[in-house]
């Protein structure tokens, strides 16, 4: 004989059970996995979140300091530090490295349950955020529900990503970072990648900062460079380098990628606004000729 197994409680269970977040968001950027866990991140324990520890970070308005790979964490937080962000410590140990070495040797944050970063408060949470999806792939339009690290954020990560040797999460930032570059963030970008040791990403992030050289340097992120991050980029122009300006530029076809070396586009009834600028492109077109180059 043929029976049927269970009752009618198994079917009111599962119509009362909520559905994960992975199976109501098909357009999510979130793996299955990480979009479930992710409503878990940040969320109090008395909110029922099973969070067990606490990490602060320093604040975002905080500019001043300067990124050193060797304050790995704080034993002590400081007076100004930001808000807490709950988190599982089995996520965290399952996850991080540097955190499973640090609670299995049963430091001071074994006990409190309580750890500092001194990074920015914007750049740990996201940190931590990727810990919990394995992602940090910007959110579509149409699921802005799930929070996706900005490109501030992601540079940040690229630090951390360093500091912590996380080989994974170093090449999704770098990935992110080139694909996205852009003027506003462009001097963050070769801030982040020089502390971090990224040379390919410092070289790319200063080639665009030289081509857009007079929009870069007034923007919030170049302003915000430590002194010696400003200089490091300055550094970055060739020593025979010189300032030209954008109707030059445009004139000569270097605004659309071309080398400032080919005079060919340069119209020959173009008036001069100063002799200055006459010479400037003679002595250009003598140095081609000096390497041989053919000019039209």
């Amino acid at each position: 004989k043929l029976g049927l197994l269970g009752n009618k409680l198994t079917l009111e269970s599962r119509s009362v059970q909520q559905t994960p977040t992975s199976d109501s968001r098909v357009s999510s950027h979130l793996s299955a996995i990480g979009a479930d866990l992710a409503r878990t991140f940040d969320v109090p324990p008395e909110q029922g979140s099973g969070a067990d520890f606490i990490i602060t970070a320093n604040p975002d308005d905080d500019y001043d300091q300067d990124y050193d790979g060797d304050s790995v964490r704080s034993h002590e937080k400081p007076a100004n530090a930001s808000q807490p962000i709950h988190v599982h410590r089995f996520i965290l140990s399952a996850r991080w490295p540097h955190f499973a070495r640090l609670y299995s040797a049963q430091m001071s944050e074994f006990h409190t349950k309580k750890m500092h970063i001194p990074e920015p408060y914007a750049a740990v949470r996201a940190f931590l955020y990727y810990l919990y999806t394995d992602s940090i792939a910007p959110s579509s339009i149409t699921n802005s529900a799930s929070p996706s690290p900005s490109l501030e954020d992601v540079a940040g990560m690229l630090v951390m990503s360093n500091i912590y040797d996380m080989p994974r999460l170093h090449h999704l930032c770098v990935a992110r970072l080139v694909r996205e570059l852009d003027i506003q963030h462009a001097a963050l970008i070769f801030d982040c990648a020089s502390v971090a040791q990224e040379t390919w990403l410092k070289r790319r992030a200063a080639s665009f900062c030289m081509t857009h050289w007079g929009r870069v340097v007034r923007t919030e992120g170049f302003r915000r460079l430590s002194r010696a991050a400003m200089l490091e980029l300055c550094e970055e122009v060739d020593t025979e380098g010189r300032v030209v300006g954008g109707d030059e530029l445009e004139a000569v076809g270097a605004l659309g990628g071309a080398r400032l070396s080919t005079l060919s586009n340069w119209p020959e009834g173009r008036k001069r606004r100063m002799n200055s600028e006459s010479g400037l492109m003679e002595e250009i077109a003598d140095e081609d000729e000096e390497e041989g180059m053919e000019v039209n």
